[in-house]
């Protein structure tokens, strides 16, 4: 079997995987069962004893592995309509976080590497990736042939120009090109990053897809300069479909690029290999009020509608023609406590409100019914190679007696603890309220301040002006990226130890998986004991979609994969 068939197959399996496992906890009922295994390819053998003998989970689980996939077998044709929370402010993929910026911007724009089944990183606009043995030179030979969406040809000129400016403006960005002494092109289509010292997780930093590398005409980004670009025909790039058409407030339509080509013709590797650009068009709607997306997927108005709550699975589960599915856990939720405030720069302040908590009335609370939530230490999802249970002993405590301990050891006098949380996001307000019932059952006193979101962001970044603050973490493919790891001593927090630091720094040096693991785990061990962040717990998100789309692929972490959906309509 080839290094790509394996990967194919792993990526199957893990689907197979999640849907069997949603079975055996009862988060999936029979119907949902079939209508996955259906949406995933099942051969007609497998579905038929499906069918017959779906009354028990492991004869579900033995169907379910004799399913076929076969993502060449689309339907070409029909405009993919998708209802989206609201417009962006704009396309310009280097400028922002935002996810709705990256989710309508994936369908669009590319860059020299993304993930595959694993979450590991694999060239995309790269044809081949060599380093030196001393690790300071990385040479990347461009793919040929390679169009952008106003018919230029990308060039070395082009890349270089896309990285420097995203080196700029981006935070990843920035850490890469401060070890990059120069990012020299070697000809026509081969670029060189000469670092000043081994940076491991550059094919990470590359690959990431919020406020991604992407890559766009030099012609382009030098009239833009580093400001946002905010003109229509400014956002080309090399994807599978191009925009065509923005009326603002309405919809933004993107049309299959006829000369696209796919880093390989071998079929889907996570989000590389192939991509079949199978609808004819993809039309995205900003549809601000939930009940009118809700409304407007149950009418087929949209086949796709994205960022409804999951208080709307029991309204829409059963509902004829929509498929409603929980998803794999990929958010984690946090308290963040200052380092740099007199109460919790003591570790045993710390300590004994790591203690206080219980983690599950918290997470009910922010987040609803045990289907949607679960209690896990592991700050990398489970769906990763990274994921482990470091740490554990220490996780949700909830030790009323020792908190009160803590509190004595700490020398704590009464003093409020100020809560920075908003009513924005309901399920950080949600967790608030309980925290805060259970820090006081212990003895602390809690000045909660619930402001909007905005002000929560701009008061988090003034060490003075707060105590511990609640937040949600997306997945993320890799350690570096949790928020507060690749941003040590940076994040609002301010964790500062000085050998955490150093495992920080030697985790982004490493590149090798084997090297890496055990010093994230150390890393994993000290957010317990030093306690920079306390992990509440993992959260779902549901899917809310047609029947009529096929091609709906089980990983779905870093976003939809628009070029890889067909429309059975």
């Amino acid at each position: 079997m080839t290094r790509l068939a394996g990967r194919q197959t792993s990526l199957l399996r893990r689907q197979v995987d999640a849907a069997i496992r949603e079975w055996e906890r009862g988060t999936l009922d029979r119907r949902s069962l079939l209508r996955r295994a259906a949406l995933l390819g099942m051969s007609a053998p497998a579905l038929a004893m499906l069918l017959g003998r779906a009354s028990t989970p492991l004869a579900s689980a033995s169907a379910l592995r004799a399913l076929q996939d076969d993502p060449a077998a689309g339907t070409p044709g029909g405009t993919l309509r998708v209802a989206t929370i609201g417009e962006p402010p704009h396309l310009d993929e280097h400028q922002s976080t935002a996810e709705i910026i990256a989710v309508i911007g994936y369908c669009a724009y590319e860059g020299l590497f993304t993930y595959d089944a694993d979450y590991q990183p694999i060239p995309e606009l790269v044809a081949e990736h060599t380093v030196s043995d001393d690790g300071l030179t990385h040479t990347m030979a461009l793919r040929q042939g390679v169009m952008f969406h106003n018919g230029e040809p990308m060039t070395a000129a082009d890349v270089i120009a896309s990285v420097e400016r995203w080196g700029r403006i981006s935070g990843v960005g920035q850490r890469l090109m401060e070890k990059t002494s120069e990012l020299a092109q070697v000809d026509d289509s081969t670029i060189e990053f000469r670092l000043s010292e081994p940076y491991g997780t550059i094919l990470i930093a590359l690959a990431h897809n919020t406020q991604a590398c992407t890559i766009h005409p030099k012609s382009i980004l030098d009239a833009a300069g580093d400001d946002p670009m905010t003109n229509a025909d400014q956002y080309v790039g090399t994807g599978p479909y191009r925009l065509v058409e923005w009326q603002r407030d309405a919809a933004m339509r993107f049309e299959r690029f006829d000369e696209y080509q796919s880093s390989s013709e071998d079929g889907p590797l996570g989000y590389g290999g192939t991509k079949y650009a199978y609808a004819d068009a993809i039309e995205f709607i900003p549809v601000p009020d939930e009940a009118a997306r809700v409304a407007g997927l149950q009418a087929g108005d949209y086949q796709l509608a994205l960022d409804i709550g999951n208080d709307q699975y029991a309204v829409l589960a059963d509902f004829p023609g929509v498929v409603a599915e929980i998803l794999t856990p990929t958010n984690w939720d946090v308290f963040f406590l200052n380092w740099e405030s007199p109460m919790m720069g003591n570790l045993a302040m710390r300590q004994a409100v790591q203690a206080a908590f219980d983690h599950l009335p918290m997470l009910q609370s922010g987040r609803g019914g045990d289907e949607f939530i679960r209690l896990d230490p592991g700050l990398m999802m489970q769906q990763t190679p990274w994921w482990s249970e470091a740490g554990a002993e220490r996780y949700n405590v909830n030790d009323p007696e020792l908190a009160r301990a803590k509190l004595e050891e700490a020398g704590y006098d009464g003093e409020p603890l100020r809560f920075l949380t908003t009513q924005e996001y309901s399920y950080m307000y949600g967790e608030a309220i309980v925290a805060q019932q259970q820090l006081e059952a212990v003895g602390i006193t809690v000045d909660l301040q619930v402001v909007d979101w905005a002000t929560v962001l701009e008061r988090r970044a003034i060490p003075e002006e707060w105590d511990m603050f609640g937040t949600g973490h997306g997945f993320v493919p890799d350690p570096s990226q949790i928020s507060y790891v690749g941003q040590m001593n940076q994040y609002p927090g301010w964790w500062s130890s000085e050998s955490s630091l150093a495992l920080a720094a030697e985790l982004l040096a490493e590149s090798e998986f084997e090297t890496r693991m055990p010093i994230f785990e150390q890393i994993q061990e000290a957010h317990y004991t030093e306690i920079p962040a306390i992990k509440i717990g993992d959260s779902s998100n549901v899917s809310f979609r047609s029947e009529a789309i096929g091609g709906w692929d089980g990983q779905f972490e870093r976003g939809v994969k628009f070029w890889n959906l067909w429309l059975n309509e």
